[in-house]
């Protein structure tokens, strides 16, 4: 029998999940893929509504740092969140003025990238988010636009009411980058936090290695199509699999294109490396909506920023500065 070309594979996986996920987690804590070492002690916890998963050196595990970079991004997921009312976001959203360094945090940052991204990247999308059903609210129309979005100093406030802002795209890697903060400054000089498929990778898990990730094959939730070296980066995958809901009769994804308020699905799956977790999560929502020339355009406009995009013909993107680091398997 003939072997699918790579093309054709992609293809059919494409058809099959919808495309791939960097690798959260297989059995026996195998995101470190090769030969996972002996001596890493591995926590888990749940927050920013996912799985998060940690690895430290055994000679550097303390619950201190453990629990610190868990409480870390819990913080942030207790004040960003749109699930509850009373969060600075929703309050923000209410037409309150809130003052905070994580909120002013994230809005400043979602402005930068809203800009950079011409509008692919808006976090004022709650209205579509809550109009498909991925947030919970009243269904209503309302402005899509990013730059009502206000940040003075540390205060955040909205120029328009009826605006809502949702910081699913971008709050997670700003949370996975406090947690592994947090952890550093307990004493870890190597970590590993995989909070849903954003994560940052800290140091080595040994000395002659850097850890070492992959990328889930399409069709085969336990097994790889691509593996990728990373120390002190973050890699964010954004993918049209990862969140669902029938409308209508019809399937949409979590991924929405705020000039028509509706999901896209051109990307099946983008995958982001970064100097940060933060700006990994948000590049990758916001080549998931972009055409892909300007998708591909954004990531080699990056300092810093690495990509590998599958579309929904079966074709992909590999930027520059992956072709020799991404190994497809």
């Amino acid at each position: 029998m003939m072997k699918a070309s790579r093309r054709q594979f992609l293809s059919d996986a494409g058809k099959t999940l919808g495309g791939l996920a960097l690798i959260q987690a297989v059995p026996g804590w195998a995101f470190a893929t090769r030969n996972p070492a002996a001596d890493l002690v591995h926590r888990s916890s749940y927050g920013m509504g996912t799985s998060i998963r940690l690895s430290l050196l055994k000679d550097e595990f303390s619950n201190d740092a453990v629990n610190d970079a868990f409480r870390r991004l819990q913080d942030v997921d207790g004040l960003l969140t749109v699930h509850h009312a009373s969060s600075a976001l929703m309050r923000v959203n209410g037409g309150e003025r809130v003052s905070g360094r994580e909120i002013s945090d994230v809005a400043r940052a979602a402005q930068h990238f809203g800009d950079v991204s011409e509008g692919a990247m808006d976090v004022t999308v709650l209205p579509a988010m809550r109009r498909l059903g991925f947030v919970p609210g009243a269904s209503t129309e309302g402005l899509i636009d990013y730059r009502q979005l206000r940040v003075d100093g540390t205060t955040v406030s909205m120029g328009l009411s009826g605006v809502g802002a949702d910081f699913g795209g971008i709050a997670k890697g700003y949370g996975v980058d406090r947690a592994i903060e947090a952890a550093h400054n307990a004493g870890a000089t190597a970590a590993l936090i995989d909070a849903g498929g954003d994560l940052y990778a800290l140091g080595r898990p040994d000395a002659d290695r850097p850890w070492k990730i992959g990328i889930r094959h399409p069709a085969k939730e336990q097994d790889l199509v691509a593996t990728l070296e990373v120390e002190n980066e973050a890699v964010a995958t954004s993918g049209i699999y990862l969140q669902k809901r029938t409308v209508t009769g019809k399937e949409v994804s979590h991924i929405v294109d705020p000039v028509s308020g509706y999901s896209v699905n051109h990307v099946v799956s983008a995958t982001i490396v970064a100097r940060d977790t933060m700006t990994a999560d948000a590049l990758a929502t916001a080549v998931s909506v972009a055409s892909r020339s300007q998708g591909q355009a954004l990531v080699d406009s990056q300092a810093g920023v690495e990509g590998f995009l599958i579309y929904s013909d079966g074709t992909s993107f590999t930027s520059k500065g992956l072709k020799n680091r991404l190994q497809l398997l």
